[in-house]
């Protein structure tokens, strides 16, 4: 930025990963959130939604941005009883991925959920490329202490 030089969707999704690698999370979250607010990345609102596609998106970012999604729940419906719908999340069957190490997004992402977040996930048995975050656990999650260990990571 110092030298004129706008950052696009490449600086972004490497500065978001250097930061997510690192465990450095609340950094990686407000990098993010300025590619939010520049449209480099699709915005999950899970009260809106049924359905979250990550095709194209890198590990970090898309866990960044389920966590924004997430997060957006204690600012709109924590103190609130809701009634939560069930999320599909779409990561790819990795077929087209060009990471050496293969797919990723179908393993890490809901591993990221369960481990860090402390979220519930399902797979669906019929299609590896997708799993379920279910409204219930939704429920569950926003009324544990999980949900309130995951918001101070922020």
């Amino acid at each position: 930025k110092d030298r004129g030089l706008v950052p696009d969707v490449i600086t972004y999704n490497a500065t978001i990963s250097a930061c997510f690698d690192t465990g450095r999370y609340a950094e990686a979250l407000d990098k993010t959130r300025e590619g939010l607010e520049k449209k480099l990345f699709p915005r999950f609102i899970l009260q809106e939604l049924t359905e979250c596609d990550l095709h194209g998106l890198t590990e970090a970012s898309s866990c960044m941005l389920l966590t924004d999604a997430l997060l957006s729940i204690n600012d709109c419906c924590a103190d609130v009883p809701s009634s939560f719908r069930d999320v599909t999340v779409i990561t790819g069957k990795g077929i087209h991925t060009k990471d050496p190490n293969g797919p990723v997004l179908k393993e890490n992402v809901p591993n990221f959920l369960r481990e860090v977040a402390g979220l519930r996930t399902v797979a669906i048995a019929d299609n590896e490329g997708i799993f379920l975050i279910s409204g219930k656990s939704l429920q569950e999650w926003v009324s544990s202490e999980k949900f309130e260990k995951f918001l101070s990571l922020f």
